[in-house]
């Protein structure tokens, strides 16, 4: 008995080191501030896509990502109508309007409306960021831009390189 009285005494003089708690909590607040990062995204353009460069000094802002190339139109990583010679499959068009393109769009535009209803979502803002092929005709682009503006997307930020320096 007179033993475990003993054990019990040192226990209760042993004293907290925060030394290598304090040590610890530094590491993760310095990897924390190394990984923030200020701009709100990053654009990784696909390999098959030739940007054109700029001296624009713009960041680019969250919106639907809507990627025109030689191949095909994909909207935020998903495939949605083959492109060919520089244009649509006339089957897969009603005049200027790019059908498949559109019910993507508009049910993005109408997912976007409903969150914004909710709180701690941001409004709707109708932002389309578009990375086209520099070798893409105007022809597809102004049919893509016209296809996003009957879907309620009608403020267009469009992607390119940026000149170094």
């Amino acid at each position: 008995m007179a033993r475990r009285a003993k054990i019990r005494i040192e226990d209760d003089d042993a004293e907290l080191n925060i030394t290598s708690l304090m040590d610890i909590m530094t590491i993760i607040l310095v990897f924390l501030l190394k990984s923030y990062s200020t701009e709100e995204i990053t654009v990784t353009p696909s390999e098959d896509l030739s940007l054109p460069n700029s001296t624009a000094t713009l960041k680019p802002q969250l919106a639907v990502n809507t990627v025109v190339t030689k191949a095909a139109i994909t909207v935020d990583g998903v495939d949605i109508v083959a492109v060919s010679g520089g244009a649509v499959d006339p089957g897969q068009k009603r005049g200027t309007l790019i059908s498949p393109l559109f019910d993507r769009l508009k049910d993005l535009a109408d997912r976007e409306k409903a969150n914004a209803e909710r709180p701690g979502y941001s409004p709707f803002t109708g932002r389309l960021l578009l990375q086209i092929d520099r070798d893409v005709p105007f022809s597809l682009v102004r049919e893509v831009m016209y296809t996003a503006g009957q879907a309620q997307f009608g403020e267009f930020k469009f992607v390119v390189y940026g000149q170094e320096g």
